[in-house]
């Protein structure tokens, strides 16, 4: 049980510094600048729904999809590593990352009447990042207690994220642009850590069957 519980809070943790919807929050305005709130609110849920439902595929399939195609746990480890660390570097330059959305992106989404599915589910909260964080997670456990956790931490990431999304306006005010820009580094300072470690754990696992 405490083995559970410990997994759920670095979970929730991590998927939640990959999600970054405090650092989504300006590019979720800036890509709704015409819609009402309730507009806002109803693609808001939209997009958390369909993200959500994308990382529990992967943590239910995910694994079962990396054994049909013979990829070993250390190679998620190290290649989900490398993207993480990549991931993490863009956020400690304060900007979102490539890996999520790109300008071509942002700009037809302005355009778009609703943009709940993308840019919003995919890739600004369900990118390359969360995905393979989820993956590397349902490498980690393999008991009924695990699993629920994961799928638990999903639901409370994706909460949080549409509470910040929803009031985007009020944050952005509060926190201000150097504001956010200090929280996305933070962010990204923690991530670099836990991508560098995934690298570690993964060579260690290929090393120690050599």
């Amino acid at each position: 049980m405490q083995a559970s519980l410990d997994l759920l809070i670095t979970f929730v943790v991590q998927l939640f510094i990959l999600v970054d919807p405090v650092g989504g929050a300006p590019v979720f305005l800036a890509i709704t600048p015409h819609d009402s709130r309730a507009e806002r609110r109803a693609m808001a849920l939209r997009g958390c729904l369909v993200a959500g439902a994308v990382v529990c595929f992967f943590i239910l399939a995910g694994p079962w999809v990396v054994a049909y195609f013979g990829i070993q746990t250390a190679a998620v480890r190290i290649c989900g590593g490398i993207l993480l660390f990549a991931i993490a570097l863009e956020m400690l330059y304060g900007r979102i990352s490539g890996t999520e959305t790109s300008p071509g992106e942002e700009h037809l989404a302005e355009i778009k009447k609703d943009v709940s599915i993308t840019p919003l589910a995919i890739p600004l909260l369900a990118g390359p990042g969360t995905i393979a964080t989820a993956l590397i997670f349902a490498g980690r456990t393999s008991d009924l207690l695990g699993y629920l956790a994961l799928l638990i931490g999903t639901v409370v990431v994706f909460a949080a994220a549409f509470v910040i999304l929803i009031k985007a306006e009020l944050l952005t005010r509060v926190m201000g642009k150097l504001g956010t820009a200090v929280a996305t580094r933070i962010m990204g300072l923690v991530l670099a850590f836990l991508a560098v470690q995934y690298v570690l754990d993964g060579l260690s696992a290929v090393l120690g069957k050599g």
